[in-house]
């Protein structure tokens, strides 16, 4: 961290050491507040020991000055599960920064995202390899990542954008390396579930995660209903691709529970076009449908666990029905009805016409 203007003479000399160039992220040095600036120092000249710490840098106006010195090495052996941004290159960690740096070797779900993340970060590999662990060499990975912490490196696992593990690989490494007893660290940072909970505007007492339901038809309907079922009081969040989100809504508006659900659609979280839709599953998708840039992004949906009522067994849902039809059209009567005896629209109207 530091002010607008370099570091002063006699922060570098109680850190012991010049200090290097500014390492710039994207547009860092970035403001973070009243007379505060963030910038990252550090890179390949400036690579600190196990035993010392990273100094970063802060000034306020008036002169204020401290150093931070949280890092204390990395464990050898060790894996580190290291987050990396949703969208927006400033939601990197500083710890994240200084893993990435001093790790032996860095296992990625893409290499060539990773490699482009570490480039805008400054951060050079030099001799330390990047290797790929996605989902079709996992176990090939696993055995690879096992003998590097053998021999007493420490690795680390990221994915594309995000919290390694939440909707990507890395499960078979994370069980096989804490089956042989090696250490585990996390390196928490962005993650897009936890982003969409802190916006939806829904209830996080309680939240089943979906990740990404099937693409076919049949076995995505039966997934949702089945999710569905298991939040039926919490709140359920799946990750969606913008060309299944029309056909994922609609598949949610014929479920039994949909007109009493609230959802939520987070778009592009972190991005310049971040946008949150709100409302009844119908009000969102018409929405949507709408504006078609709505359909464009990485989408985040959030749904409310459903707010109908028990059943009430001492109402005659058909002498309900038969004295709203004398007052208004059959399907507000139908619709009316349904919320009197706290049983679906539609399961209202199908137990009808079954009888």
């Amino acid at each position: 961290l530091s002010a607008p203007s370099a570091p002063s003479a006699p922060s570098a000399k109680r850190l012991g050491r010049a200090w290097p160039k500014p390492l710039r992220i994207n547009r860092l040095p970035l403001p973070i507040g009243p007379g505060l600036t963030l910038a990252f120092y550090g890179g390949q000249r400036f690579r600190p020991k196990p035993a010392s710490r990273l100094g970063c840098h802060l000034r306020a106006v008036g002169d204020a000055e401290q150093i931070f010195e949280d890092f204390n090495g990395l464990e050898r052996p060790g894996l580190y599960m290291v987050s990396t941004p949703i969208g927006n290159l400033g939601d990197i960690t500083f710890r994240a920064v200084q893993v990435l740096r001093e790790v032996d070797a860095i296992f990625a779900e893409d290499t060539r995202t990773t490699g482009l993340l570490l480039s805008r970060l400054g951060l050079d590999l030099g001799q330390r390899p990047l290797l790929q662990c996605h989902a079709f060499n996992e176990e090939e990975a696993s055995q690879s990542i096992l003998r590097r912490l053998r021999d007493g490196q420490s690795i680390a696992l990221v994915s594309d954008a995000g919290t390694p593990l939440i909707s990507d690989p890395g499960f078979a490494v994370l069980r096989a390396s804490h089956l042989e007893g090696f250490p585990v660290r996390c390196v928490p940072g962005p993650c897009a579930l936890v982003a969409a909970l802190s916006v939806a505007g829904l209830p996080c007492s309680s939240v089943l995660f979906g990740g990404f339901l099937p693409s076919k038809g049949e076995k995505k309907l039966s997934q949702l209903q089945n999710l569905l079922r298991q939040a039926s009081a919490g709140t359920l969040v799946l990750y969606e691709a913008p060309h299944r989100l029309l056909s994922t809504l609609e598949m949610l508006q014929e479920t039994d529970s949909a007109e009493t659900r609230e959802i939520a659609i987070c778009r592009e979280l972190t991005k310049r076009y971040e946008t949150v839709l709100r409302g009844s599953i119908d009000d969102v998708l018409r929405e949507v449908k709408t504006k078609p840039e709505n359909q464009k992004g990485e989408f985040v949906i959030v749904i409310g666990g459903s707010s109908a009522t028990e059943p009430c067994a001492d109402i005659d849902s058909a002498k309900v029905l038969r004295l709203l039809r004398a007052e208004m059209p059959e399907s507000r009567a139908v619709s009316l009805a349904a919320k009197i005896c706290g049983i679906p629209k539609k399961a209202f109207a199908q137990a009808r016409r079954g009888r």
